[in-house]
Parts: structure tokens; C-alpha cells; sequence
């Protein structure tokens, strides 16, 4: 992704993503760059617990909008296929295992 939209990391065969959200002025989390800025994200996306790294704190994608995502981004990105890690990622969510 385009980091105007997205920051994604890489180190070996790891990845991490960081989304850019933010709120409309009803407080729905809204996708925050891009061309869908504004839209509305799943009901409920940010209801897991805070992620924590020493003292500070993240909103974390909940379980259900992290398995919406890794179903539905093939579907609304095309050209970015499903990958072996987000089929895995899949399994692991749906057995309430934590994705690596």
C-alpha cells in the first residue's frame, strides 16, 4: 500500500500494518487515507482490549473485523490476491489463536 494509506513493515518473512483511521462526526472509525477516506469501518472494529507496548497504548483490531478484513481484501483489492499468511491468519483467528 501506498504509504499515504498505509505503513507497512517488513523484517524477514514478518509484516506489520498500520492503518490510518479516523472518526466521523457521528464518531464512527472511518478509514482515515485514500481514496476511501471517510468510509465507514465494521461496527465494533476497535472493541478488543488496548494493545500495550511499555507505556504505551494502541487501539487493536478485534477478532471479527480482522477475520472481515482477511476475507473480504481479495474481493475489494483484486489485485492484491489472498496470500498463504492471511489463509493461515484465517485459521489461526477462527480457532481464537493470536496471528503471527
Amino acid at each position: 500500500m501506498p504509504v499515504e494509506q498505509q505503513l507497512d513493515l517488513v523484517r524477514g518473512d514478518v509484516e506489520l500494518s498500520f492503518a490510518y483511521l479516523d472518526r466521523d462526526r457521528e464518531g464512527r472509525v472511518v478509514v482515515g487515507a485514500g481514496p476511501w477516506a471517510g468510509t465507514p469501518l465494521p461496527e465494533g472494529m476497535l472493541d478488543a482490549p488496548p494493545g500495550r507496548i511499555g507505556p504505551h497504548t494502541a487501539p487493536v483490531i478485534s477478532v471479527a473485523a480482522q477475520i472481515e478484513f482477511k476475507e473480504m481484501f481479495p474481493v475489494w483489492m483484486p489485485e492484491r490476491p489472498r496470500r498463504p499468511k492471511d489463509a493461515a491468519d484465517l485459521a489461526r483467528l477462527r480457532a481464537g489463536r493470536p496471528t503471527g
